[in-house]
């Protein structure tokens, strides 16, 4: 828990939920975040609940998730509308998520790897999170 930032993100929590142990690395997270509440920016600490959020959106939770994304909400436009691309698509609303898709991809910082995420969400409106992710990873080559 005295971890760097950088560290615990690329710590244990990631395997924990590789090996199918969500609520563990749910629980590890958390765990970090109330420890280091005092000293974690507001952008980490929305990149944490949106890290809770994507766990369980991984393990199939999806309406358990939503909280959690909805959480990580109000950073720079850019992270809003990659969240809330991904609350579109959980939501199954196919019309907020073009228009975040266009706020994503309007925004100065857009990342393409996040651009072709949320292109997986689009282009696989039915699949669990994961299958959309590597559907929009496989469409671009990541």
């Amino acid at each position: 828990m005295a971890l760097s930032y950088e560290a615990f993100d690329a710590a244990g929590w990631r395997t924990l939920l590789a090996e199918g142990c969500t609520d563990v690395a749910i629980a590890t997270l958390e765990s970090y975040a109330t420890a280091n509440d005092g000293r974690l920016s507001p952008e980490r600490a929305r990149e944490l609940r949106f890290h809770v959020g994507q766990s369980l959106a991984i393990s199939g939770r999806d309406a358990e998730s939503l909280p959690h994304f909805e959480r990580a909400v109000g950073g720079a436009d850019e992270w809003d509308a990659y969240v809330r691309a991904t609350i579109a698509f959980l939501r199954r609303d196919a019309a907020a998520l073009t228009v975040q898709r266009q706020r994503y991809a309007d925004a100065d910082e857009a990342i393409d790897m996040r651009v072709a995420i949320i292109d997986g969400f689009i282009a696989c409106p039915g699949q669990a999170y994961m299958a959309a992710v590597q559907c929009g990873m496989s469409a671009t080559g990541h």
